[in-house]
This record gives structure tokens, sequence and C-alpha cells, in this order.
């Protein structure tokens, strides 16, 4: 069983927190005015990074009741300072990752509010154990995020991974402007090495699934994710794909490349193919 040996800070993986703008390299589309190549992309990328952040919370805090993400070479890279207090009512089942008024890590972010996990069937790496994850008033920065997401542990594979289902319901982006992306969907998230030690840092997990949603145009959209590995050695998405595929606009395929630990990607849209650098 995967056990964290940890000191309670309040951090998240910067690998997750990069993509809410990473594709700020993209140029505008000219056929595409009120949702051009660079938001949508931004949009696509904000969606994974709360998918990527909140599962990777979820586990470290229902496993041990901590959260401190570490990266090799930096371990403290992305440490904050002790202002998140997390509490777990064993009688209910009930794990609350409280930030308060405003929790600010390192990264120069901000968060407040609370994340609440409902738990019951055993710790997150115990098969057939759940997870249902709430937000209460919870700000990144000036962006509100809403929803809901369930984890079900599903034990082992056929390939001897450990994985879980990952169903997100009715999540929600508000940016400070007013505009929003809601969507709903399901993920397989497969443990693909890392398994049964006390180091995070040499997880890898390989993540399948589909959603759909809308934004405050009223444009609905699908998106396909096609075996996205993370690797928490790397600040970034090594491999896989996006597909992002608008109502009304031209499809986006991101790729993250061939496993290479680097920050670069591609964006393929009518033909066309931009290669992007990813931020931090």
């Amino acid at each position: 069983m995967k056990k964290i040996h940890l000191n309670l800070k309040c951090t998240l993986p910067a690998a997750a927190i990069l993509f809410v703008s990473f594709f700020s390299a993209c140029k505008k589309e000219s056929s595409d005015p009120a949702d051009d190549f660079q938001t949508s992309s931004q949009e696509i990328g904000l969606m994974e990074s709360m998918n990527t952040e909140v599962d990777n919370m979820v586990a470290q805090a229902s496993q041990n009741g901590t959260i401190n993400m570490r990266i090799s070479g930096n371990e403290d890279q992305y440490s904050m300072s002790s202002c998140a207090v997390i509490t777990n009512d064993t009688v209910n089942g009930v794990l609350t990752i409280d930030f308060g008024s405003g929790c600010t890590g390192r990264d120069g972010r901000v968060r407040s509010g609370k994340i609440i996990i409902t738990h019951s069937g055993g710790r997150y790496f115990d098969p057939g154990s759940t997870r249902s994850v709430t937000f209460d008033n919870f700000f990144v920065d000036s962006t509100q995020i809403e929803g809901s997401r369930t984890v079900v542990n599903n034990g082992f594979n056929s390939s001897g991974n450990m994985n879980w289902t990952i169903t997100a319901t009715n999540m929600k982006i508000t940016r400070p402007n007013g505009n929003w992306r809601s969507w709903n969907g399901q993920r397989t998230r497969e443990m693909t090495a890392g398994y049964g030690d006390s180091t995070w840092v040499n997880d890898v997990y390989l993540i399948n699934g589909s959603g759909s949603g809308t934004d405050h145009h009223g444009n609905t959209f699908s998106t396909v994710t096609s075996n996205l590995v993370r690797d928490n050695s790397c600040h970034w998405i090594i491999s896989g794909t996006i597909t992002f595929t608008p109502s009304n606009r031209p499809q986006r395929i991101i790729d993250f490349g061939n496993g290479s630990c680097d920050d670069l990607a591609t964006v393929t849209s009518n033909g066309v193919t931009r290669t992007i650098h990813l931020r931090r």
C-alpha cells in the first residue's frame, strides 16, 4: 500500500497548475473571432489542470492526511507555508481541506475556500474505496471552481495496475470577467509505476476518458483524452493527446509528444500544426 510520510503543507502540483495558461504561445485564427485558437486551448488546459490538481490532492490527503507534492531535483520547489488545515471526521467519513480566506504558495497563486472529500471503504489505495469531492467557495486566484467529482478504486486491472474511475459532474470554472465553462465527463486513472512504496516522485499515471460541456456563449463541446501520461518526476504531461471538438468551430488536437520531459506540445486544427511551449 502506498503510504505518505510528509509534513502537512499546503501544496499543489505545479505540473498541473501550469496548464491554466500554457497555450499563450498560439496565434489567433481569423476564422474563430469569439473563441480563438489560443483561448480554446487555454480553456481545455485549465480543465485538465483542475482534473489533475484535484486528483493529486485527493489522493494525498485521503491516504495520509497531507498534501505535499514533491518534484525531483528540488523537493521543496512547490511547498507552501502551513496555511491549509486538513480535518478528518472519521465518524462521518468526511475529510476537509480548508484554505481559509487565502493561502499563498511559492507559485504565487492564492487558494481559498474548501475542498470536501466524503470517503468510504478505506484509503485511496484500497480496492473498492470511494471518494466524493465537492467544493465550498473554492477559488484559485480569482477563478472559482464548482461541481463534484467521484473517485472509485477499481483495484488491479488485467495489466496488474491499480486504477480508478473518476466521474466529473457539473464541474464549472468561472473566470474573474464572468466567462465560464462547465463540463461532465468520465476518465480512468491508471497507475503504471510507483505503486507500493512511500515515494511520490516515481509515480506515473495513464489517463483516458471523455467529456462534454458548454460555455458562457451557449456553445457546446466534447473532449477525448487519449493515453495522457503524467509522470510525477516531470513538470509536464509527457505524452498523449486531448481532442477538443466545439459544436461550431474547428476541432483541435493537442499532442504532448513521445515521452520526453520537455515543455513542448503541438496543436493541430484545420490541417495546420503549431509547436507551442508549455508554461509552468
